[in-house]
């Protein structure tokens, strides 16, 4: 996406029909800055964009506030004024015009009413003939042209841009950016275990008869799947809430490192944590272990009184003999029918052979009890060299399990010996407190993610369970034969285009997280560097004695990591599209992806001149566009950076020194 050009009429600042403001689209000089005082009205330029795309979903006023103030009080009675902002712009090499307007009507002395706004877009056929796009397609054609959901990526301010990164919906933003989110969407379409899914509808469409307990699986089916999809959701929730509280964790940590003067005790605090929860893991493992072998093995163990006296009983016995182990007695009769031994031996011909096999036959059960004697007395000596091993494996288990616990013991007991002391010191008291409630909330989060996990896993077993169920009581006709077709393929395009999603998203993670690197070292000149977690969010690090940890951030080192985190997926998304957005040998599924400009507002309010220097150098080589709002003195430090990149600038002059009247000038 490129943007040719903004237009406005009587846009807060902006009174009257403003010229069109033309930006520059030249590949080599693709920068257009715009200079301007406090309340000049930057900040108002990308509420303009938002305002024109998004109407009120992305500003912070309200329609009263978009009439500008000196001609709102100009009005006279029942007389009109109209708003409107128009957007021209590139988009998949289509010129696109987007025009939102807005009519206001003073209907009495005090109040002047806002009507509805009206959005229009059109588009330029390669003729050269405009064509209008339906009122009922306008939002949706917007969200293709630039998700909202990216839109902040995009269009931002200086202090917006510091909390870029902790934003609910960065994994979304990703994803969409990438154009993995139609993907996306196209597999939870076909998802089998999806109530809602094309592959769940075919299986209740299945014909298994009109048995009415055959019928309620198919409800019994999709009950499950229902279930199942909220069980994910609420996963998906709980995560989410889980990744909060490490976060706040992390910075309880760093304010409590922070403010500490004895490094001792708070080193030894974190080392006390790490041990407490490998030695709580080898708790559990222990814990396991002696469930498992006390199931495998606990009821040879409690018996051995009675399989001592079974052994007696067996013993004493005074059946004798014993028949072939294994043996049964029709084998034999076989035999004796075929008048033919195993050795080859003709019975028919040797009586003594005949009776010997006879005899052979008379010591098997159920004529005779010896064999089933010998068989369970060795059975019975085996369960109780089982039971020897089962009360040396529980002593075992149960000493490691012991001295696990002594030593937990020990740790958490030098651990509050160790919390008390940093809880001593009034600086830090009230966050070690909120430390505390966080570590029990994180740890409740927790055992409820294992327990919607476990009910997951349950629920995906009595899913299956069904669907063999319904599979064995379909009836044979052309058409289950046709929807079984139906489900077998939708389950395996789900395959592939899961096994796809997965692989592009590790390597959109991937390339992102070797993007910011690279930006970020050409911004900040030092030895930290970042990493990026499953959400995308980044974390700054250092190498401190051979481990990597988290370092704290200064407002301008905040700045510098977040423009490289927001010039990354920028340089990603280009990438991509000039790439191109067919299938390679590297991707599976081919994703749609364009370009996007950067429309920044204050951008380098939190950095220093060096700071801004680098990072002015950077963002014109990573963005097809850049728009900047810029105050003069920041300008100063940006200026030798960005002079040979710049296409047009432009100064907004405040009218006689008024905050309701500003005018654009183009100076370049």
């Amino acid at each position: 996406m490129i943007i040719k050009s903004i237009a406005l009429n009587n846009f807060r600042q902006y009174k009257g029909a403003q010229p069109p403001i033309l930006f520059s689209t030249d590949k080599e000089k693709n920068v257009t800055v715009i200079l301007g005082v406090n309340t000049s009205g930057k900040t108002t330029l990308i509420q303009a964009f938002e305002w024109c795309l998004y109407e009120y979903e992305k500003v912070n006023f309200k329609s009263r506030d978009v009439l500008n103030i000196e001609v709102a009080k100009a009005m006279g009675l029942y007389t009109s004024q109209e708003v409107y902002v128009e957007i021209v712009l590139i988009h998949e090499d289509k010129e696109f015009t987007i025009r939102r307007t807005q009519k206001f009507t003073k209907s009495d002395a005090d109040k002047i009413k806002a009507e509805r706004s009206v959005l229009k877009i059109q588009y330029k056929e390669d003729n050269g003939e405009q064509q209008a796009v339906p009122s009922y397609e306008c939002e949706n054609t917007i969200n293709k042209i630039l998700p909202e959901a990216l839109s902040d990526y995009f269009f931002f301010d200086g202090e917006r841009i510091a909390d870029i990164n902790n934003r609910g919906d960065v994994v979304a933003a990703v994803r969409g950016l990438m154009g993995l989110d139609v993907v996306g969407e196209a597999k939870d379409r076909l998802d089998p275990n999806k109530a809602s899914s094309v592959t769940a509808k075919f299986s209740k469409e299945l014909d298994v008869g009109s048995d009415q307990k055959n019928n309620k699986l198919k409800n019994d089916l999709t009950d499950a799947q229902t279930r199942l999809d909220t069980l994910n959701i609420r996963k998906n929730e709980v995560k989410d809430e889980i990744e909060y509280y490490e976060r706040r964790k992390e910075e309880l940590s760093a304010q409590i490192l922070a403010n500490k003067d004895e490094k001792h005790n708070q080193d030894k605090k974190l080392s006390l944590e790490k041990d407490i929860v490998q030695i709580t893991k080898n708790i559990e493992n222990t814990e396991s272990r002696i469930v498992k072998d006390f199931t495998a093995g606990a009821i040879k163990f409690f018996a051995t009184p009675l399989i001592h006296y079974a052994i007696k009983v067996i013993d004493e016995a005074k059946y004798s003999g014993e028949g072939i182990p294994h043996m049964r007695s029709a084998a034999i009769d076989f035999i004796l029918e075929r008048k033919k031994c195993i050795c080859g031996c003709d019975l028919s011909k040797n009586e003594e052979a005949r009776e010997n096999i006879l005899f052979e036959q008379s010591l098997l059960p159920p004529q005779h009890l010896g064999t089933i004697l010998h068989t369970t007395k060795d059975t019975y000596k085996r369960y109780l060299k089982e039971a020897q091993s089962f009360c040396k494996t529980i002593l075992e288990n149960h000493t490691e399990y012991r001295n696990n616990r002594n030593y937990l013991g020990e740790k958490t007991d030098e651990l509050k010996n160790v919390s008390a002391k940093i809880q001593g010191n009034i600086d830090v008291a009230k966050i070690e407190q909120d430390y505390q409630k966080n570590e029990k909330t994180l740890k409740d989060k927790r055992e409820l993610l294992l327990k919607i996990s476990s009910d997951i896993g349950a629920t995906e077993k009595e899913i299956a369970e069904i669907e063999k169920t319904i599979e064995r009581l379909t009836i044979v006709s052309d058409k289950n034969e046709r929807l079984r077709k139906c489900i077998a393929y939708a389950k395996a395009v789900y395959e592939w285009l899961k096994a796809g999603y997965d692989k592009q998203e590790k390597e959109v993670k991937e390339r992102l997280l070797e993007s910011v690197n690279n930006i970020f070292e050409k911004m900040y000149h030092g030895k930290r560097h970042v990493t990026i977690n499953d959400r995308y969010q980044i974390v700054l690090m250092t190498l401190l004695d051979n481990d990597e940890v988290k370092t704290d951030e200064s407002k301008g080192l905040e700045a510098v990591k977040n423009f490289s985190f927001i010039s990354g997926l920028v340089d990603l998304a280009r990438q991509k599209a000039h790439k191109g957005n067919d299938v390679t040998e590297d991707e599976d599924i081919p994703v749609n992806t364009e370009p996007y400009p950067l429309v920044m507002d204050a951008p380098f309010s939190n950095a220093d001149e060096i700071h801004i220097n680098n990072i002015s150098k950077i963002i014109p080589e990573i963005a097809e566009q850049v728009i900047l709002m810029v105050m003069q003195k920041d300008w100063e430090y940006a200026r030798p950076a960005l002079e040979d990149k710049i296409g047009c600038s432009y100064f907004i002059e405040k009218i006689n020194n008024s905050d309701t009247n500003s005018v654009i000038r183009r100076i370049i």
